[in-house]
């Protein structure tokens, strides 16, 4: 009879340890899922340029993962205000603004967005 307790045991040991590792398992594949969801318990917003490459052209993509909806963005170049105007984006959304005129050549021209009292800013 003491073998067949061992063997009992070993067989509860192993059944015991792949349920706890299964259980382990589901529960960070879990956790994992939440943290990667960008608007998941997340506040932040993103700027930048619908071309990057191109040295002219004003065109530039907001990314909203905030509880910000309203959007302000001017276009600066030499402390001159060339264009400004306000769009509303929701959460988890993003939008190409493309305004109706090109970077002014050897003068720095800037892009700078307000949601808020956030404010971000980029220049060619």
């Amino acid at each position: 009879m003491n073998e067949k307790n061992s063997i009992f045991q070993q067989k509860y040991l192993i059944l015991a340890f792949l349920a706890l590792f299964v259980s382990g398992s589901a529960f960070l594949f879990w956790q994992n899922e939440r943290e990667l969801d960008p608007d998941r318990g997340k506040y932040w917003w993103t700027l930048s340029f619908a071309a990057p490459k191109a040295n002219d052209d004003l065109s530039f993509t907001v990314e909203n993962h905030s509880d910000q909806g309203i959007f302000n963005y001017v276009i600066v170049a030499n402390k001159q205000t060339l264009a400004d105007g306000t769009f509303a984006l929701d959460r988890g959304a993003t939008t190409t603004i493309t305004p109706p005129l090109t970077a002014v050549s050897n003068t720095r021209t800037s892009v700078i967005i307000t949601a808020g009292k956030e404010k971000k800013e980029i220049y060619r």
